[in-house]
């Protein structure tokens, strides 16, 4: 069999272990091939990688071909973001958009025969939440966050996956590094507190170092690697390929929007507005100084912005005003 049938082959192996449908033999056949080298590993992880992230759900009775042909389309489209495949991926067709996926991840994680399991936990639009991984790692994921994670880490390393915003305060373990892949961007840490932004369709994406420290990690670009240290803040361009670092004096500010309320007591109103809009995700900044200080106490849960506004309006000289994803808070004289 020549090189190109034998992955031909392969693949269709690995879709049918995917899916639940390799007999044993074929699952002692594809866990011998893995064995065999690195480059064998590194295939099946693309591919299981690629398996889970694939959102569409194909028909059963589906032609193969079509099948097939929809599925290159969206190795294409993963290629594009960065993710370079050695070898094409020709059988792996058929994928589900679900959130406990059982996947057979042997070499990575088990000696056993046993499919080990992956959970991929989604937080819908305008809703948080709190998890706690496998390890005692502590995630908040923000409004529209995907974090996909297995049952049981690797003795070597513990890997998750983040699509969205996500707060992480990771279990401390020296010899298994904790690393967070996103698109475009990977943090590496051992034991701290940190804030990831990285939904898709931001062109600007984030890491905020709350304490300990981490190693950011850029793979589709040639930008080194970046060291933050406490209230540091790394952004990087899709577009420029540039970073660029920050620092806050107040870091609690990076996962303000972790908590379940937003509590503003006797707060001068540059705090309040830098609050609101580290608690909302939007840029808020005041377009002049006001002559004297303005100081209010407010508690958020759930409201609009829009209806937090109004309520400041109301009780201090200040009007408002939305300039795409910026919001402009003027002080007015007193009349």
């Amino acid at each position: 069999m020549d090189g190109q049938n034998e992955i031909k082959e392969i693949d269709r192996l690995i879709l049918k272990y995917l899916e639940g449908e390799a007999s044993k033999d074929e699952k002692i056949a594809l866990y011998r091939w893995i064995e065999l080298s690195e480059e064998n590993k590194t295939h099946f992880k693309e591919a299981q990688e690629l398996w889970l992230s694939t959102q569409a759900i194909l028909a059963p009775k589906e032609d193969t071909e079509k099948a097939l042909q929809r599925f290159r389309s969206k190795i294409k489209n993963y290629n594009r973001r960065g993710k370079t495949f050695r070898k094409p991926l020709y059988y792996i067709t058929q994928c589900a958009a679900i959130i406990v996926i059982l996947l057979g991840l042997y070499y990575f994680f088990t000696r056993e025969s046993n499919p080990e399991q992956y959970a991929c936990v989604e937080m819908a639009i305008g809703n948080k939440g709190c998890i706690t991984l496998p390890d005692s790692t502590v995630v908040w994921l923000n409004s529209g966050s995907k974090l996909t994670y297995p049952s049981r880490f690797s003795d070597k390393k513990r890997k998750v996956r983040l699509n969205g915003q996500a707060y992480f305060k990771v279990f401390h373990k020296e010899d298994q590094p904790f690393v967070v892949e996103t698109n475009d961007m990977d943090i590496k840490v051992l034991g701290t507190s940190f804030v990831v932004k990285n939904y898709i369709r931001d062109e600007i994406i984030e890491t905020a170092l709350v304490d300990g420290h981490v190693e950011v990690y850029f793979p589709n670009s040639s930008v080194p690697p970046i060291t933050l240290q406490p209230a540091e803040q790394v952004t990087y361009s899709r577009k420029t390929k540039e970073t660029k670092i920050y620092t806050r004096k107040d870091s609690s500010l990076y996962h303000i929007w972790a908590q379940e309320k937003l509590l503003l007591s006797n707060c001068e109103l540059t705090e309040v507005i830098e609050k609101l809009g580290a608690w909302y995700n939007v840029t808020m900044t005041c377009t002049n100084t006001s002559p004297t200080p303005v100081y209010m106490t407010l508690t958020v849960r759930t409201e609009p912005l829009k209806e937090i506004l109004q309520t400041l309006k109301s009780i201090a000289p200040i009007d408002y005003r939305f300039n795409n994803d910026t919001v402009y808070i003027e002080h007015k004289p007193n009349s």
